[in-house]
């Protein structure tokens, strides 16, 4: 991470930036980009607020901004920060205008609605279906034309419960330096990943350097949100007559564009049905798994409801029985999951590949008309989330079982990085994917997104982030570099949850709350680490085994990748062998402090660990 002196040029370049952006926060186009400096000591910056917001709004947004960077990441030679879903302020010593940039992508949630969908539907995958469409919807009217105006809102019904009809608003946004393709392409990469980054959250909004898109239950936006409504085609009164010809060309040209609209969908959909039935060849190979989907029909009792185990991103998972009174686990993609044929078909080889007693066991497939499923062996302790989300629950793990099961992932995690024939880096290690047996074993699950890796082959990249924030690596987060240590850094999450008896799901919004991850570290540096550990335990724990585990832990959360440990190292110590531990040097998080905005310093300073699934994503601070 690169900082510079708080007297060097680079820094008053910085200040000068912030200044002129403050200062200029009241351009009416919302956006303002300036630049200080030459050569090495040049700064480049700008601001954008949303497009429906007053100016009064804006220049306060701004301003709340710039002092924050200025305040919050001192002699960081690249910063942005995000305030709420209004306004953002970058600054770099890199030219970025006109570029798109999809990585990070930030998930927030307001904590005054923090709604889940179940209290608002009983139906998930309707409301999502219309949150979706209706986003979509609103990316089409944001990029057709428009050039200086790649913002649009729109409105939508759903069945609420009680079969009432209640309205889901959304917004959707681009920077105006970016092309309309770009912005297209950034919507639609957010869009897709609404469904696993809200974690069935009835409002939520999405950030990234150049796009965000929100939605929400409740009118956020125009005189809903105490603002002028932003209209692009605004009239004055007296031009009626221009304002029907408007209206007369707007439907003309609109029936226009939904007849051409239908015919490249039926091209796209009958092609992309082309190209999914070419991927499905592939799965030949596991030919000696297929299930007929009228026996999984069977085994659920028509995926009744009274069978269902469990919902999130993906879908469904259902309980089944089989004709030789086997129980089995039935994962039902949903057609709005994240995980599509190329993910399903990954899950499918890999896990047929793959034999050893720390990852779930597939015992099949289906692909029928609208259903996709994988089948796997039953668990009957479900995942390690139920666990310690509930306090009970939580409360009867012994160090033993818990021992038990870090070492369990530990080996699964070896198996997968260099035991097994493939090279394998799982990257969504949570502890909702660790399933437990009859025997509190855990099981490594869901490989949707897992990837490959040749014997010689060390990082890859991606500029499509996936993954739960909360157990992502840094690196990944940031910069989309994956590796085995990116599994590594999750798997030092885990360690620390499974010792505390809590999830990473604390998002410090004033110095009442910090991460799982801030408190480790806080500990460990004042020398009393083992108070971290779980106090409703019994006596029988072993302090020198849960010390280790914790400083194993905070290893493996290093912020530099190549200082994490190899899990064979990890399994070496967690087996008592004679490894000997190097004192872990500081992991990545949030600076503390009282903030309710999000902010990246030197595109490192933003961190995953104030993030997770199961809280998932990050509360916003009051409006």
């Amino acid at each position: 991470m690169t900082i510079v002196s708080s007297n060097s040029i680079y820094q008053h370049n910085i200040n000068k930036v912030l200044s002129y952006l403050a200062s200029n926060s009241s351009n009416t186009n919302r956006f303002y980009n300036t630049s200080v400096g030459i050569g090495g000591d040049k700064v480049y910056g700008l601001f954008f607020c949303r497009l429906d917001v007053t100016d009064t709004a804006c220049n306060k947004c701004v301003s709340l901004a710039t002092n924050t960077l200025g305040t919050r990441c001192p002699g960081k030679k690249d910063s942005t920060v995000w305030y709420f879903d209004q306004c953002a302020v970058h600054y770099s010593n890199r030219s970025f205008l006109g570029t798109m940039h999809p990585a990070p992508m930030i998930p927030m949630w307001n904590r005054e609605n923090s709604h889940d969908i179940w209290s608002v539907t009983s139906n998930m995958s309707s409301f999502m279906k219309v949150v979706l469409d209706t986003m979509w919807n609103a990316t089409i009217n944001a990029t057709s034309g428009r050039i200086e105006r790649k913002f649009a809102t729109k409105e939508a019904r759903f069945v609420g419960n009680l079969t009432s009809l209640n309205t889901v608003y959304t917004l959707v946004e681009c920077t105006p330096d970016i092309s309309l393709s770009d912005c297209r392409s950034c919507l639609k990469m957010v869009i897709g990943n609404t469904t696993e980054l809200c974690n069935v959250k009835a409002g939520c909004t999405l950030m990234c350097p150049n796009c965000n898109m929100r939605y929400d239950i409740y009118p956020f936006y125009g005189d809903a949100a105490g603002r002028a409504v932003f209209d692009p085609f605004k009239e004055t009164q007296g031009k009626v007559s221009k304002k029907k010809a408007v209206l007369i060309g707007t439907i003309t040209s609109a029936v226009l564009v939904l007849t051409i609209l239908i015919g490249v969908l039926i091209f796209i959909y009958k092609r992309k049905a082309i190209e999914a039935q070419a991927d499905l060849n592939d799965i030949k190979v596991v030919e000696s798994l297929k299930f007929d989907i009228g026996v999984i029909r069977t085994a659920t009792n028509n995926f009744s409801e009274d069978r269902k185990l469990g919902e999130g991103g993906f879908g469904e998972v259902y309980r089944g029985n089989l004709e030789n009174g086997e129980e089995v686990a039935v994962k039902r993609l949903s057609r709005f999951s994240r995980q599509g044929i190329s993910e399903f078909k990954t899950e499918a080889l890999l896990v047929a590949e793959l034999q050893h007693k720390n990852l779930v066991k597939l015992l099949g497939f289906c692909l029928a008309t609208h259903e996709t499923l994988l089948v796997y062996e039953y668990l009957p302790n479900s995942s390690l989330d139920k666990f310690l989300n509930d306090s009970k629950k939580s409360a009867s793990l012994d160090w033993k079982t818990r021992s038990k099961i870090i070492c369990g992932i530990a080996r699964g995690l070896l198996y997968l990085h260099e035991d097994s024939r493939l090279k394998i880096i799982h990257r969504d290690l949570k502890a909702s994917n660790i399933l437990l047996d009859k025997d509190m074993n855990p099981k490594i699950s869901d490989f949707g997104m897992a990837r490959l890796f040749k014997a010689d082959e060390t990082q890859k990249n991606t500029s499509r982030i996936a993954g739960t924030f909360g157990y992502m690596a840094p690196e990944y987060v940031i910069a989309g570099h994956y590796s085995v240590k990116s599994d590594v850094y999750s798997f030092g999450i885990l360690i620390l949850e499974i010792v505390s008896g809590q999830l990473n799901n604390f998002f410090r919004l004033d110095g009442n709350e910090e991460s799982l991850l801030d408190r480790a570290w806080k500990l460990w540096e004042e020398g009393v680490a083992m108070n971290l550990v779980d106090s409703r335990m019994e006596d029988d724990i072993s302090l020198e085994e849960a010390e280790k585990c914790i400083h194993l832990a905070l290893l493996c959360i290093q912020e530099d990748a190549s200082k994490r440990p190899r899990m064979a190292t990890v399994v070496a110590a967690l087996s008592g062998d004679s490894v000997i531990l190097p004192p872990p040097t500081a992991p990545h998080f949030f600076v503390g402090g009282s903030y309710s905005e999000l902010d990246e310093c030197s595109r490192l300073d933003l961190s995953a660990t104030g993030f997770t699934r199961t809280s998932s994503i990050s509360d916003m601070g009051p409006r």
